[in-house]
């Protein structure tokens, strides 16, 4: 199987100020995109919901200091992944269609394998 990561990008602090109500029906979105790549042979290997962006702390590329808050200005951060393992990416593309859905934008990105590293 190939590992991929899904990528889940959109306001970085929209989700946060959002009404109860509105962040259970993201979280059920979200279980029922597990429980469809489960139904559907995917195997979930890891994965997480992050904190706002505006808590990160970033080291720009040849800084030599940390800063708060992330690298990009922008109001579309990383808001959270997931590590699939899958031989069907198109499958998993349609599976990821549930999370697109609660708007956010999702990008898939296969990982490099242990094999592709060592040679």
């Amino acid at each position: 199987m190939t590992e991929y990561v899904v990528l889940l990008m959109g306001d970085a602090e929209r989700w946060w100020d959002l009404p109860e109500e509105e962040r259970r029906a993201g979280y059920a979105a979200h279980e029922e995109f597990s429980a469809r790549l489960v139904e559907h042979g995917h195997r979930i290997t890891g994965g997480a919901e992050l904190h706002r962006a505006s808590e990160a702390r970033t080291i720009a590329p040849r800084a030599t200091e940390v800063t708060d808050g992330p690298w990009a200005e922008t109001h579309e951060q990383v808001g959270g992944f997931y590590l699939v393992e899958t031989d069907d990416l198109d499958d998993l593309m349609e599976c990821c269609l549930l999370l697109a859905a609660t708007g956010d934008a999702v990008e898939v990105r296969r990982c490099v394998s242990e094999k592709e590293r060592a040679s």
